[in-house]
């Protein structure tokens, strides 16, 4: 029979119709041990994802389908971060709903995550504009206003003039709105906040017992910013200080530029008694400690340039011991601004009553919507257009028929929406139970997340995430034997750059889709390459060589494949290759222990994201089954397609079928089982020299590689050498044990 060509259109798209329909990757509902496997959901901007951002999607994937087949039931979901200030610039541009343009990006999205093959159980699909998971937006909303975390207050904001809204600190970058790269001003608004500056300390804390890159727990550290200090009185003005024994050399105070106006005075230094001037400095943050510090040019670097500057005396006393002032602990974070004055968002879920709002018995004008009213539903009579304010003010059926929950008088609904961040600081909570109706889950379903990948704001969307699971904990909506962290492991992929090195980007032409690939190389060649590439978490351009070799790799295994089918009776060496019968044949023990060692290989670099090494030990493997076609059975065979799964799951299923005979899916056969014994390889290669020239190599049972007798009889015997020997006298033996035998005739 001959070898039928490797069709990967033909194959992807029968075993992903296969997959779909027998729900293979649907989660278990039974109570075996469970892993949650989960990619930070993508946001469904533009009209296509590139390579880069599967590249975090195929190492989750790979990482499911392993831990499937060790007989752990996984929870491996994807959803969508729909709402946004991208969808709604656009709206705003061409006039086309957000709703309609982000859903239709879903779309694309979607049919490429399956095109490649991804193992997501589809059924715990999530959208956060969805009104069925906003609801539990708002109620979570409500929680934290019913717990005194959530308040309003007239705030000095960051403000893009272009985007016309508020911006978070942490969206801005070196002074410019991080989205549109205009310059920020600063106005005063009243805004809704979260008040995570009281998880603060346990913020830091609970980085201590978490898998985490070093370099973002230093990250999360340094936004918090937690400062052990003392508060000093110079006079009238209270200075936060971490260095109280330098007093002794401090020449000025320095003040922020946004609070009360002291300059052009003086004030008593405490420790010296002496008159210190009093200056603004830009340096000083106003929300920062009391907004005032002490200058000691003489052991800040800061300091001392200000003071060189403007000629400020520069001292370096003996520190003192005396402890003025009172401990304090200051931190750089603040409270969580989550107001945005935009429409694609999530509404916020409050009324103000102006009659409660000056009246005793209610004590306060804002009052949360009923949850049974819930959701408040975004309305569609608006024009998506800016004018300092939400375009939901423009709408006339969003306040229709709003009364106060405490009085029943005529009300009005708040019309900003919720910071996108609230979205993702909660839906992985969601995907433990995307279809109750009652709860936000339910609390014997929720479970943190073992393996989180993903990149790109780690700082805020980790601080804001595991500030809600802390806030619910607390709340008794998580088990208390889930712990107070959701994220236990945490990775991020390393960026893939364009083929010119450049980061992939519309602005440089050098973008690469899935689409680009899929047609005409398969999943399973881009899958394979992505994760050959390098190491998982560092950068790496992209090369359509590279493409093409993983190409040429699967091919060489479709080959080994359907080449072995014919030509080898298993029944034959079978029970070599598994441990039985004779197992004395240097080229079985050979395969044995090759194969023993790339299971433990494989299975312990996919655990510790280490793929590339994975398939470069599947390539080895590969090499010595293709170099000892005699010794191949249909287990050897059976163990390489077992171990090639994760990687390239179409083609393994398509032989795993066809080839190998089975009739369940490959992707839930367990996971083939090294022994110990054979990981010691049980072998030694010696090379034959006549006369110092290489003629011959042997390969020698471990047992008999150290006797001289036998490996000098074995090399004599040896056809290739025996003709070079004979009709010769051997005048010398030279023997290194385990290295070489050199015949001098």
């Amino acid at each position: 029979m001959p070898m039928a060509a490797y069709n990967h259109k033909v194959v992807e798209k029968k075993w992903q119709e296969k997959w779909a329909k027998d729900e293979t990757y649907k989660t278990s509902t039974k109570k075996g041990k469970k892993r949650y496997v989960l990619d930070m959901f993508p946001y469904p901007s533009g009209a296509s994802m590139h390579v880069g951002h599967l590249e975090g999607y195929v190492g989750t994937d790979i990482l499911s389908r392993y831990f499937r087949m060790k007989g752990i039931d996984i929870l491996h979901p994807m959803g969508w971060d729909a709402f946004g200030l991208p969808a709604e610039n656009f709206a705003i541009k061409t006039g086309k709903s957000p709703d309609k343009e982000t859903h239709k990006n879903i779309e694309i999205f979607k049919r490429q995550l399956i095109a490649s093959g991804l193992s997501y159980d589809w059924d715990k699909e999530i959208d956060t504009s969805s009104p069925e998971f906003y609801k539990w937006t708002q109620w979570l909303f409500i929680k934290l206003f019913e717990k005194g975390l959530a308040y309003k207050k007239k705030s000095p904001v960051n403000w893009c003039p272009k985007d016309e809204t508020v911006l978070a600190n942490e969206q801005v970058e070196d002074g410019k709105c991080e989205r549109c790269d205009t310059a920020v001003v600063k106005k005063d608004l009243d805004q809704w906040f979260f008040k995570i500056t009281d998880y603060a300390d346990r913020l830091i804390s609970g980085l201590d017992g978490i898998d985490w890159l070093e370099e973002v727990k230093t990250q999360q550290k340094n936004w918090i910013g937690r400062k052990e200090g003392r508060i000093i009185n110079f006079e009238n003005i209270e200075i936060f200080t971490t260095r109280p024994e330098t007093i002794n050399s401090a020449t000025f105070i320095a003040i922020s530029g946004e609070r009360d106006k002291f300059t052009g005075k003086y004030v008593i230094n405490p420790a010296t008694n002496k008159k210190i001037p009093v200056w603004e400095a830009i340096y000083v943050l106003k929300d920062y400690g009391t907004g005032a510090i002490m200058g000691v040019p003489a052991y800040d670097e800061k300091d001392m340039e200000f003071a060189k500057k403007y000629q400020i005396d520069i001292v370096s006393n003996e520190f003192t011991k005396h402890k003025f002032g009172k401990k304090q602990v200051n931190y750089h974070i603040h409270d969580w601004l989550i107001s945005r004055q935009r429409y694609w968002g999530c509404p916020i879920p409050m009324i103000y009553c102006e009659k409660c709002a000056h009246s005793t018995s209610s004590g306060q004008g804002w009052q949360p919507v009923p949850e049974d009213r819930l959701p408040v539903l975004l309305p569609t009579d608006v024009d998506f257009l800016p004018h300092g304010e939400s375009p939901i003010a423009r709408s006339t059926s969003f306040q229709k028929d709003v009364v106060c929950p405490f009085c029943g008088k005529p009300a009005k609904r708040e019309v900003d929406t919720m910071d996108t961040y609230v979205d993702s600081s909660w839906y992985f909570l969601r995907f433990c139970d995307p279809k109750n109706d009652k709860k936000f889950a339910s609390k014997d379903k929720i479970i943190p997340v073992n393996d989180y990948v993903g990149g790109g704001h780690v700082v805020q969307h980790l601080l804001f995430a595991r500030f809600f699971w802390k806030v619910l904990f607390d709340l008794g909506y998580i088990d208390k034997k889930m712990g107070d962290e959701p994220f236990l492991k945490l990775r991020a992929p390393g960026w893939i750059l364009g083929p010119d090195s450049r980061k992939m980007s519309k602005r440089w032409g050098n973008v690469v889709t899935p689409d680009d690939i899929i047609p005409k190389f398969g999943a399973d060649t881009l899958r394979v390459y992505e994760m050959f590439m390098g190491p998982f978490d560092i950068m790496k351009p992209w090369s359509i060589t590279g493409v093409e070799g993983a190409h040429r790799f699967l091919g060489r295994v479709w080959r080994l494949f359907h080449s072995s089918r014919f030509t080898v009776d298993g029944s034959q060496n079978e029970g070599k290759l598994l441990g039985g019968g004779r197992t004395d044949s240097p080229e079985v023990s050979a395969v044995v222990s090759k194969m023993h060692q790339t299971i433990k290989k494989v299975g312990e670099d996919i655990e510790n994201y280490k793929f590339n090494t994975a398939i470069s030990s599947l390539m080895e493997f590969v090499n010595v089954l293709t170099n000892h076609q005699s010794l191949i059975t249909n287990h050897s065979l059976s163990v390489l397609c077992q171990l090639l799964a994760p990687f390239a799951p179409h083609m393994t299923e398509e032989v795993w079928h066809t080839v190998l005979g089975f009739k369940s899916s490959i992707h839930t056969s367990a996971w083939p089982e090294y022994d110990p014994k054979y990981l010691v390889s049980g072998t030694v290669t010696y090379v034959v020299l006549v006369n110092g020239k290489l003629r011959s190599t042997l390969t020698i049972n471990h047992q008999q590689s150290t006797i001289k007798d036998e490996v000098l009889r074995l090399a004599k015997s040896d056809e290739k050498v025996a003709k070079w020997i004979k009709g010769g006298t051997i005048k010398k033996e030279i023997f290194v044990a385990n290295k070489l035998v050199n015949f001098v005739i």
